[in-house]
């Protein structure tokens, strides 16, 4: 599982990351932070007037790797005595399958360091 975590400097700005990362399958993970990012204290004089805070906005978001290995279902209609296509009758190509699941399989690995 991979972890994010995606912050902006408004509520707005924090909503449209979220968003996009939403579509790119991404979760929510916990609720939103706020927090005091910088503080600026203003004086007129010797006279506090104000404080400025400059807040940043943040989601924890998880990425689930895929445990699962899909492979395209493959097959063929044989011949019948004739010569002609029987297609009534489906023959699985084993061997198709099993090289596309040893493929995906070698990529997972591959790409894992292992």
């Amino acid at each position: 599982m991979e972890y994010k975590i995606v912050s902006g400097g408004s509520p707005s700005d924090l909503t449209t990351k979220v968003n996009e990362k939403l579509n790119d399958g991404w979760e929510l993970v916990g609720s939103h932070q706020v927090v005091i990012h910088r503080e600026q204290n203003r004086f007129s004089g010797q006279q506090h007037m104000d404080t400025l805070n400059q807040l940043e906005y943040s989601q924890t978001m998880c990425k689930k790797t895929k445990t699962t290995i899909e492979v395209d279902i493959s097959f063929y209609h044989p011949d019948d005595e004739n010569g002609i296509v029987d297609e009534t009758q489906r023959v699985y190509d084993e061997e198709g399958m099993r090289e596309e699941f040893e493929y995906k399989l070698d990529c997972i690995i591959k790409n894992a360091g292992l």
